[in-house]
């Protein structure tokens, strides 16, 4: 007995959708591209979340595959939008492991900042973030002389900064004042470098010096006339 044409069918669409008749191939991402020609060029792992100190150099590093082996002899270009850094070499030629490299020296100011490598039909973008160097300098961001009210009070603000003037968090300063009344007699600063405590002036008009110290970076101080 021939079976009926639509339980044919049917078996059909099962066969159909219980075979996959392409296969899924590595999807490239912006760490791993392959060209038309087969190269696959990818961001070394060292450079996942890569940080360095604001006018450093590190080693940006790219491995070239060809059917999952190192491909020697090709060349690499390396790109450098203005404003990155510097590079060693605009080009270098990957060696027996697959392996191209050249010298990054990044700007001096705390961000992230882009490196493209390139092969015939494939590049990648290597990222650093530049961190701040270490505090250098404790400076002013409140005027020399406040004047507020008898009985008022005022915020004073200072700031950290490294030898390039890059906020600095994480900086301790310690306040003391000749009179008048500080919230704390120490603070911490923050992402924008920054350190802040409000002082109330005392009823009777008068004049303060407030004093903010970090170590290693010195004091500085503030006039604050009670009027």
């Amino acid at each position: 007995m021939r079976p009926y044409p639509f339980l044919v069918a049917a078996l059909c669409v099962a066969t159909a959708c219980s075979h996959d008749s392409t296969s899924p191939s590595s999807p490239s991402s912006p760490g791993n591209t392959t060209s038309t020609n087969g190269l696959n060029i990818a961001i070394d792992s060292t450079f996942t979340n890569k940080t360095a100190v604001v006018a450093t150099s590190v080693q940006a590093l790219v491995h070239v595959t060809l059917a999952g082996k190192p491909a020697a002899g090709v060349v690499v270009g390396w790109i450098l939008p203005a404003g990155d850094g510097k590079i060693s070499s605009t080009s270098s030629t990957t060696d027996t492991s697959g392996v191209a490299t050249t010298t990054w020296t990044i700007g001096d100011t705390a961000r992230v900042y882009n490196l493209t490598a390139t092969i015939t039909g494939a590049a990648v973008t290597l990222a650093v973030t530049g961190t701040a160097d270490s505090p250098a300098t404790l400076s002013k961001v409140s005027p020399d002389t406040l004047a507020v009210a008898a009985g008022a009070s005022t915020l004073v603000t200072v700031r950290a900064a490294d030898h390039v003037g890059n906020p600095v968090a994480g900086v301790v300063v310690s306040w003391t004042t000749t009179g008048g009344a500080l919230t704390t007699s120490t603070t911490t600063t923050g992402a924008s470098g920054r350190g802040e405590v409000v002082f109330s002036t005392d009823p009777t008009p008068r004049s303060y010096t407030i004093s903010a110290t970090a170590p290693g970076l010195g004091t500085v101080t503030f006039v604050v006339l009670g009027q």
